[in-house]
Order: structure tokens, then sequence, then C-alpha cells
């Protein structure tokens, strides 16, 4: 215990407890009328002035709330699986490998628009000439889109002759030398031309060659908004099937509203069984080259899908003389195949 000059005990742990009455207020004021008043520090470089000070308002009107409007992409099966439709005015990623079937999902996106929904359509080709696709496309569905490009109603805009250095007969050409700036204006003129509400971009993979991660992203960015500034429902091709790297899956995945997946892949027979179980299975011979009998099972998913309600389940898809037909079932695993083909043989 010390003591202060007054032999008043006082106790120096400044979380004791200590009597208030052994408090010294003798010298405390007791008359606080005349200390100076905010006001009277004003200009002296002391207190502060709010005079000047506004409470925060609120809004006249706040944006009241949209339904969100959706487009049918026309592909057989599709739109149920993401909800009803893409939502208009956004842009959406298509992933997959080579062979998968972008090429076709994308022409048959912008082929329906035209045939099927009155709404026209660009389609920018970056690793393909406008020749090939008109050719491709009617040799294998039919489809003759130079009859929409006659009438105004598509644009094929020939963005791969530049970046390879090459002349072009194409009406609507990116110009050489090719630079992203060039590829970027000519899109906005295809779009303004034929009042596009459709667009594709086939594909990223070519600008993803040329450009750092962080150009890439700040190009797809840029695309993003002067499309959507447009009104248009996009899709961004893309051949990057592998996003185990996540460089490239934050440059693409990350930016577009939502992304549809392609995957085709090797497999046993249809009914889930290889030929040589369906031969045992049935008392048929066993032949060595039994296990020849697969074929390619294509499937499609919605990893990702902005502002819906969407399919979280693979859904096989075929590419038959009309184009793609997803299965709206979800694909039922190869164990569950294998169980429902045994049970009937057992029957």
């Amino acid at each position: 215990m010390s003591y202060d000059d007054q032999n008043r005990p006082y106790s120096n742990d400044p979380y004791a407890y200590q009597d208030p009455s052994q408090y010294d207020t003798s010298q405390q004021p007791q008359d606080y009328t005349n200390y100076p008043s905010q006001d009277s520090y004003q200009g002296q470089g002391q207190g502060y002035d709010n005079s000047q000070y506004q409470a925060p308002q609120a809004p006249e009107q706040r944006p009241s709330l949209q339904q969100l409007q959706r487009i049918q992409s026309g592909i057989p099966g599709f739109d149920q699986i993401v909800g009803g439709g893409l939502i208009r005015d956004r842009v959406y990623l298509l992933a997959g490998p080579a062979g998968a079937g972008k090429t076709i999902f994308s022409s048959q996106f912008i082929y329906n628009g035209l045939t099927k929904f009155n709404e026209n359509g660009v389609y920018v080709v970056l690793e393909e000439t406008p020749q090939q696709l008109r050719e491709n496309l009617f040799n294998s569905f039919n489809w003759n889109i130079g009859t929409y490009e006659d009438s105004g109603n598509m644009i094929i805009l020939d963005a791969i002759s530049s970046r390879l250095g090459l002349a072009s007969q194409e009406r609507f050409v990116v110009p050489r030398p090719f630079t992203l700036e060039a590829l970027l204006y000519e899109i906005q003129t295809a779009i303004q031309t034929c009042q596009a509400r459709r667009v594709v971009i086939d594909s990223l993979d070519a600008m993803s060659l040329e450009l750092t991660q962080v150009d890439l992203r700040s190009l797809i960015q840029r695309l993003t908004m002067i499309l959507k500034s447009f009104g248009c429902t996009t899709l961004l091709v893309s051949g990057q099937a592998d996003y185990s790297n996540q460089g490239r899956k934050a440059v693409e995945e990350y930016v577009v509203d939502g992304m549809v997946r392609l995957h085709h892949t090797l497999e046993e027979s249809v009914s889930g069984e290889t030929t040589l179980e369906q031969n045992a299975l049935e008392g048929n011979s066993l032949e060595e080259d039994s296990f020849a009998m697969k074929m390619r099972s294509r499937k499609i998913e919605i990893p990702k899908m902005r502002g819906t309600s969407h399919s979280h389940y693979l859904h096989p898809f075929v590419i038959g003389e009309q184009g793609i037909e997803v299965k709206s079932e979800p694909e039922v695993t190869k164990r569950l195949r294998r169980a429902i083909f045994k049970a009937k043989q057992v029957d």
C-alpha cells in the first residue's frame, strides 16, 4: 500500500478497487458555464466545423427489380436443363475438346435464332474460314446460312485471314495487320449492321495463344461489356477442356455469366456391357475381338449458370441430321446400366 502527500492510502494496482470517498474533488470545477463553446474554436485551428455536413440522402427512386428475360436456343432438350432457356443479354462459355460438337452447337444456336425466333446473328470465325463453315453446315445438316447473309440477317466475320496474314474476299473481315482493337471494332460494326441479338465467337483459343493471361482476361472483360451493351446473347467457344490449370480457369470461367461444357469419350456398348459380357450372358460363343465393340459417348453439363436454376447432372446428347439433341433425363451410371442389363437377362 502507498500513501499520498496527505498520508491517504492508495493502491498502485490500476485494477484494484478504490473507495470513491477517498477521492479529492475539492479542486475540480463545479461551474461549467465558463467553458468555451464549440463555436469559439472555429477559425482557430481547433475543433471542427460541421455546418457544411449533409446527411446522406436516400435515392429518390430505387430501380425496380426486373424479371430476367430468356431466349430459346431451339436445341432440343437443352433449354429444359438450363431452367427454360438462356438469360438474354448475357455471355456464356461453351467449352469442350476437339470433336465434342462445339461448332455444331454454336451454329445451331445462331441458325435457330434466324429460322425460328426472328433474331439476327453474328458468327466470328478465328479458326476456320467463312466458306468452310458454310460448306460444313450445308453438307452436314442442310443449313444454308448464305441465304441469311444475302438478306442481311446474318454476318460471318472473317477474323482468321488477317490473323494468318492472308487476303480475304469476304465482305466482313478484320483488316490486316490483325490487332485486338481492330477485332473489337469489327465485331461492333457487324452487330450494328445486322442488328444482331445472337453472337458466337469461335474461338478464344486462337486469341489466347497470342496473349498473356492478364491481357486475355482484360480482352474477355472488354468483349463482355461491349456485347452486353448491344443487348446480345453470346457464346464464347473454347477448346480448353481441362480446367485443372487455374490460370485458364480464372480467365474464362470466372468472367462469363454461365458455362456449358461438352464431353465425348470412348465407352462400352450402349447397354453398358462389353460385347464379350453380353455374349456370355446370352449363352453365345465368346470371340477374341469382342472387346472392340465400343462407341463415342457424348454428354453435356452446366457447371455454372448465374441467375437461374439448372441441372447439375451429365446429360447425354446425340448429333443427328437436324443437329444436336440433348436428352433431358440425366445420364445413368454405368453400374446401374449393368445392373439393369443383368436383371433383364435373369428375367
